[in-house]
């Protein structure tokens, strides 16, 4: 009579084990869900900041008006994915790398040229050789 008993109890010890760390995972991710949603309400409130802040309209986030990848005459056009880095920020850190719009000339080290935009103020240029790292930004 006792093994039916210990069978039920065992069971019952093993689905509460089972809930607690499907529990425990479900917590980590909404861990990291909050810390993604923090992350953006920060990043809004700057560039909600920026727009309307004493710096006025000429030093707001950047746009990107042009941004070719590549060597000599076989260039792609990287802008949509240099806009996605420097998205409604006044700096902007963007790698050198076939990811942005794939590899134009195989075998040949390419250059990424960029002319962005802060705010009104004038246009603003930068490049660099594939491998390398090219700052931008807006005071």
């Amino acid at each position: 009579m006792n093994s039916p008993f210990t069978l039920k109890r065992s069971v019952s010890v093993l689905v509460f084990a089972t809930l607690g760390l499907a529990a425990q995972a479900a917590l980590a991710q909404s861990a990291d869900y909050r810390r993604g949603y923090d992350q953006g309400y920060r990043d809004a409130m700057e560039a909600s900041r920026l727009q309307s802040g004493p710096s006025g309209p000429s030093r707001g986030h950047m746009r990107i008006l042009d941004a070719k990848y590549g060597f000599h005459g076989q260039v792609c056009d990287a802008r949509e994915a240099v806009q996605q880095i420097a998205a409604m920020r006044r700096h902007a850190d963007v790698p050198v790398n076939n990811d942005l719009c794939g590899d134009p000339a195989s075998g040949r080290v390419k250059r990424l040229s960029i002319v962005y935009r802060c705010g009104d103020g004038p246009e603003l240029r930068v490049a660099g050789a594939e491998g390398s790292v090219l700052s931008m930004g807006c005071r």
